[in-house]
């Protein structure tokens, strides 16, 4: 990790020398098969992903479950990865060259419930950096407008056994315009934080949630699955 003095510094550096340095980290790490998250919920992916499934990752950002994913459902599988930040989804898409199966979609967009362009804000951290893993979208002003889209907009004929959903406060929208789709596959759904909205939803269509030790995310999971 590197100190708060270094960050300061990089924070200082151009835009293209600071994605230049984070594409140099993330190359090193995933050939040296370190390029992974610590949730549990990341190895727990195993249990619920076999080659020739489908997995949606929602809020990509830099690659960490699509490479998981990537990997679990191999050549023969198809993972699609949302990533509305445009400096996020360009880290996010040198990653993904390195993978070892070319099974990745990537797709500059945010998922929602509708297609329509709304705006998102990138916080900052204190060192000056900015907080690529915080962006969120608004309906406000911001300088940065995206895409968003409905997943069942994208009519996937899957079979979608899994999808993460990391969307900053926009979760329960996701879900909403993933109902079809959800009904249809029953996949497994790992959701950044347990909200009274995607709890109704999901339990709606017969859904019972869990967590795992020590995670702030929540594991909705159909009986037949």
């Amino acid at each position: 990790m590197l100190s708060i003095f270094a960050k300061r510094i990089a924070a200082r550096l151009p835009h293209r020398w600071q994605q230049a340095l984070k594409r140099q980290h993330f190359r090193r790490q995933i050939q040296g098969k370190t390029f992974r998250t610590d949730e549990p919920e990341w190895e727990a992916s195993a249990m619920w992903l076999r080659p020739g499934d489908w997995a949606i990752d929602v809020g990509a950002n830099i690659g960490h479950y699509t490479k998981r994913f990537s990997d679990l459902v191999g050549p023969t599988g198809r993972v699609i990865a949302f990533e509305p930040v445009p400096a996020t989804f360009e880290l996010l898409a040198g990653n993904v060259a390195q993978f070892a199966a070319a099974n990745v979609t990537l797709l500059n967009l945010a998922a929602s419930d509708a297609t329509r362009v709304l705006g998102i804000d990138i916080p900052h951290f204190d060192t000056g950096l900015k907080n690529y893993y915080g962006a969120a979208l608004t309906r406000g002003a911001a300088a940065l407008q995206v895409m968003t889209c409905a997943i069942d907009a994208l009519a996937l004929n899957g079979p979608v056994r899994m999808i993460k959903i990391d969307a900053e406060g926009h979760d329960a929208v996701v879900v909403s315009g993933a109902k079809g789709l959800l009904a249809r596959d029953l996949p497994v759904v790992v959701i950044e934080s347990e909200s009274p909205e995607v709890t109704k939803l999901l339990h709606g269509l017969g859904y019972t949630s869990q967590s795992f030790p020590g995670s702030s995310n929540a594991v909705y999971r159909h009986p037949a699955h």
